[in-house]
């Protein structure tokens, strides 16, 4: 089985949708997906069946008018002397994509997708998804939780982009889960727990090492240092593997929210993946 693994990046993470369409105009067609944060929502759409290229028109029409400041949340929240439990509402995001996720069921997958959130009451990975893991030694060694369907697909993809501090956290019984980059920003792990015996992988990487800037603020020293967290879990993670990986690896510059440039990524990943596309159909089970 060969997996396309697609890591959070917040817009960056549409890259993947260039890397799919590359793929497919070079005939390299994967088996099952693998995603995390916004990772997850490119995946799933992929995993339903959508075509990269009706993606990549659903993608030129987001905007920052996407994501709703709950405001009268906000007012109520300090009214009560307590700070809101978001600083945006994921709801409008989600409306824009129900035309995409209406109706759609784990059971409406056309290829197999797992999905990677945060359990913050248990402190690692939760996986949600089809089938059962394969190679349970690895889950118990990088402590991955397996829930399978618990939560219907479209909660499992909001747990999963579930950024702290941004978007409310998702309830699971007596759990909290929040964003899966927190703990699996890049899940090759998850992947290889799965089954798959190669993937080609999307991985949106921080400039290393970072660029400093002239002025720093409290707010760009908590994310450098979530930044610094969550890569260096990525990197021991894939130390951790063993299975054929070709990663099409690109740099974030300019942020998370950079709502301009979004032809532009996902052209940069398209471009990224045509370069290496000898590497990616030469995987030994890619189908050509």
């Amino acid at each position: 089985m060969t997996a396309l693994v697609l890591s959070g990046g917040g817009l960056w993470a549409l890259a993947g949708i260039g890397v799919a369409e590359a793929l497919t105009d070079h005939g390299v067609t994967v088996d099952a997906y693998v995603g995390s944060s916004a990772g997850a929502l490119v995946g799933a759409l992929l995993a339903l069946g959508h075509a990269p290229g009706e993606l990549r028109r659903l993608a030129k029409t987001l905007t920052a008018r996407d994501l709703k400041k709950p405001w009268r949340t906000w007012i109520r929240s300090l009214v009560e002397g307590r700070l809101p439990p978001a600083l945006v509402s994921d709801e409008r995001l989600f409306q824009r994509l129900y035309p995409y996720l209406a109706g759609k069921e784990w059971s409406s997958l056309q290829r197999p997708l797992w999905v990677v959130a945060t359990s913050i009451t248990n402190r690692h990975p939760q996986v949600f998804g089809v089938g059962s893991p394969v190679r349970l030694e690895l889950g118990r060694r990088l402590d991955l939780g397996w829930r399978g369907q618990e939560l219907d697909l479209k909660t499992a993809l909001r747990a999963s982009n579930a950024v702290p501090g941004l978007f409310a956290p998702v309830p699971l019984g007596a759990e909290w889960l929040v964003d899966g980059g927190v703990t699996d920003d890049y899940p090759l792990d998850v992947a290889a727990w799965m089954g798959a015996e190669q993937v080609i992988g999307v991985w949106v990487d921080e400039p290393h090492p970072l660029v400093m800037r002239p002025r720093w603020n409290a707010f760009h020293v908590l994310e450098a240092s979530m930044t610094a967290m969550i890569r260096e879990l990525s990197v021991v993670r894939q130390r951790q593997l063993s299975l054929p990986v070709t990663t099409v690896r690109l740099e974030m510059k300019g942020g998370h929210r950079v709502w301009e440039r979004v032809t532009a990524i996902i052209d940069l990943g398209y471009q990224l993946a045509s370069e290496n596309i000898d590497a990616l159909a030469e995987l030994p089970n890619a189908h050509v």
